[in-house]
């Protein structure tokens, strides 16, 4: 079978299509059912364009989906377009056709197949820019959701994206009132738009130098940082807004908050340990340092941190020892003195039959225990408190005789509850008093005469003592006590 076929470049070339199949006669079935399939896809396709229409009718469209619209509204004015011409090509053919006595039942199966396919192209078409678009509109708003995620307190950060030109909401309305958008990079200090710079470098350093300029009078090790948020943000704004980078930082220097770190460094001092040693060789009121204790020295390194100059916090950062300590070594006697029987030393009261000095002054001192010089304890102030003489002390000391430092006369020997114990005094009777304090016991009585040398008591541990040894001091007559390393 041979047809006459019309092509496509116009009426006057006409091609012969040799046909070998006999046409089916149930083809207008299959096309049938290829309109229904293809009318059910087109209506989907109409039904996702009116909901997505009603969510951007919801939602005023940013300048991208615009631009995505008009791109599919062209394209399917287009598509439109040249399915009507084919179809009027098509109609026109026919008729040429029947005014020839051909039969078109052939060529108007493929017109229609034709035009169905384009109409199936143009909603196929439509669909896709449908989803192109709800695509673009979700990544443009999962774009903001993570930049708002991504935004922190004490952190300048800069939102940059180059896919699409980020419209503000605040500056949203001036793509319809006809304000002039320009792109730049918007200073935001707590949420709110301070200035628009062209220059995000420029910007950025100049938030830099506010943050310098802030710890210029610190040391290398501080830090600092803006304690509100700032953030800077690539978009559209409103030609109103831009201004020099310095100008901004300028003109909103007081809205900023400042967060601080630096180090504090200090030293200090560790106290020494104290450890004694027992010595059974010696009697238990035998006492003897045999290495003195030395303070130890510590250095601290505290992190400080201010806001806006106020100190909120303080950290130990760091703890070094630059001097250990020594420590105090004391060796102490174990082993029990005798009871001694001599009565003298059992009479605290006094030794009557101890012969009578001279009671005369010789105008200077003597020291006042021959058996040792060595002072363990000054005259000044001692444990909180002050101490009015000097302590003489060294091992076996308990017992040794105590002499007189001048002459004169005896005006107190005996015990009381002022803390001396067994003690004496003398009155030289040239302005001057000397006390010997502690004693185990007593040679001479009150109102005794004694002459300079003469053994007055022995050396003990009585009162408020910590073990045997002199208190020795030297007063005036009105009382006032006077330093006895000045004297002896």
């Amino acid at each position: 079978m041979r047809t006459k076929f019309i092509g496509l470049d116009g009426f006057n070339e006409i091609e012969t299509v040799t046909s070998r199949k006999r046409i089916n006669k149930n083809s207008h079935k299959s096309f049938k059912k290829f309109l229904r399939i293809s009318g059910e896809l087109i209506s989907e396709s109409r039904a996702a364009h009116k909901q997505a229409r009603a969510q951007r009718k919801a939602q005023k469209p940013s300048r991208v989906e615009l631009h995505y619209m008009n791109q599919r509204k062209q394209g399917a004015e287009k598509l439109t377009t040249s399915a009507i011409a084919v179809s009027k090509a098509h109609s026109v053919r026919n008729k040429a056709l029947r005014h020839a006595g051909m039969k078109p039942s052939l060529l108007k199966s493929k017109v229609v197949l034709g035009l169905a396919t384009s109409f199936v192209a143009v909603a196929l078409c439509v669909f896709a820019s449908a989803n192109t678009l709800s695509l673009t509109a979700l990544a443009s708003e999962k774009d903001v959701v993570a930049r708002d995620k991504a935004n922190s307190v004490n952190t300048v950060k800069v939102n940059d994206t180059q896919l699409s030109k980020t419209v503000h909401t605040e500056l949203s309305e001036s793509m319809s009132d006809g304000e002039i958008l320009s792109d730049g990079y918007g200073l935001y200090i707590d949420k709110k738009l301070a200035g628009v710079s062209l220059d995000k470098e420029e910007l950025q350093a100049e938030l830099n130098k506010l943050l310098d300029a802030h710890k210029a009078k610190y040391d290398d090790t501080t830090t600092d940082e803006f304690n509100n948020e700032v953030e800077i943000v690539y978009g559209s704004y409103k030609s109103m807004y831009i201004d020099d980078s310095a100008k901004i930082i300028e003109r909103c220097k007081d809205q900023f908050s400042y967060t601080l770190y630096t180090d504090y460094e200090t030293t200090g001092t560790i106290d020494y340990e104290i450890k004694v040693k027992y010595d059974d060789s010696k009697y238990e009121d035998y006492s003897k340092v045999t290495q003195k204790g030395k303070e130890g020295k510590v250095k601290y390194i505290y992190r400080l941190t201010y806001v806006d100059g106020v100190q909120t916090d303080t950290v130990l950062k760091e703890e070094k020892v630059l001097k250990k300590p020594v420590t105090k070594i004391v060796v102490e006697g174990t082993k029990q003195r005798p009871v001694e029987t001599n009565e003298d030393d059992s009479d605290s009261s006094g030794d009557s039959s101890g012969y009578e000095g001279s009671g005369s002054s010789a105008g200077s001192f003597i020291w006042p225990l021959p058996y040792t010089s060595n002072v363990t304890s000054g005259f000044g102030s001692r444990w909180g408190s002050f101490h009015s003489g000097i302590d003489i002390s060294a091992g076996g000391v308990y017992g040794q005789e105590i002499v007189a430092a001048d002459g004169g006369v005896v005006e107190w020997a005996g015990y009381d509850s002022s803390g001396y114990g067994n003690y004496v005094i003398i009155n030289h009777n040239n302005g001057y008093k000397t006390l010997y304090g502690h004693c185990s016991s007593l040679i001479v009585s009150s109102g005794q005469s004694v002459s300079q040398g003469q053994p007055i008591a022995r050396v003990g541990s009585t009162g408020d003592s910590t073990g045997p040894h002199l208190h020795f001091e030297v007063r005036t007559s009105s009382g006032e006590r006077l330093n006895p390393s000045n004297f002896v």
